[in-house]
């Protein structure tokens, strides 16, 4: 495994790594720049540089791919040199709900990520929300489930289970504050925002492992639940943005 310290000064040679791509920018006559999401190696910059061959690297560049990459570090800059595609969500992108949805989680690793940290928990995280798409949860309990999961992940998600003032579990329903959920005995006659059933189901779709989500989600009814607490959960990225 390569250390952030080493990542930092990424000695010339050639690398092989799998990962997919975050972002592409194009730029008439020069090829591409991609910002490629790696195992072990986390976000980063690579020159795909322009070939008389149009499709030199096929759709191994296109976002939401997922490919090993060949990649050779020279003195000045990172350069892409071969792709073999592992996995392109093809049936993603039949489909406008879903790809709407994949790229909004592309999107926001784009804010959230920095260039070069090593983050193969979060690599594995989107890996997972993909193959839930492509297994046909709804996209509402994916994006509340990768969004919580990807607060976890940068130390910021707030709890589902005690309460941010006291501490206490939150057990008959809770209440939104700026810094997280509070308990019953904190917002005393305040009208509660989510009740023990709610709070349950967020529980669930947070918590879950992937098979036993996949499993759950399916019995899930259409709800406006998860949309509403997962607006709630993005500005809790405020100071990351």
């Amino acid at each position: 495994m390569i250390s952030s310290f080493e990542l930092e000064k990424l000695p010339q040679g050639y690398y092989k790594q799998i990962g997919t791509v975050l972002q592409r920018r194009d730029s008439s006559g020069e090829g591409q720049s991609l910002l490629l999401f790696l195992r072990d190696m986390g976000p980063m910059w690579v020159s795909a540089p322009a070939s008389k061959t149009k499709c030199r690297f096929g759709g191994a560049i296109e976002p939401l791919t997922w490919a090993e990459f060949d990649l050779y570090q020279s003195p000045a800059r990172l350069y892409l040199q071969g792709a073999e595609v592992k996995e392109d969500f093809i049936s993603l992108r039949s489909s406008a709900l879903k790809l709407k949805s994949a790229l909004k989680l592309y999107k926001r690793l784009s804010k959230t990520l920095m260039v070069g940290h090593e983050s193969n928990n979060i690599l594995t995280l989107l890996w997972s929300s993909m193959l839930l798409l492509k297994e046909n949860c709804p996209v509402d309990l994916v994006e509340y489930r990768f969004t919580w999961r990807l607060l976890k992940e940068t130390g910021l998600a707030p709890s589902l289970n005690l309460c941010v003032n006291c501490g206490s579990k939150l057990d008959s329903g809770a209440k939104w504050t700026n810094d997280g959920l509070i308990c019953a005995s904190c917002y005393g006659a305040c009208k509660c925002d989510l009740d023990a059933k709610e709070l349950r189901s967020l529980r669930f779709a947070a918590l879950l492992s992937h098979d036993k989500f996949i499993e759950w989600s399916v019995s899930q009814e259409k709800s406006s639940l998860y949309t509403d607490e997962l607006k709630k959960l993005v500005t809790f990225f405020t100071d990351m943005d």
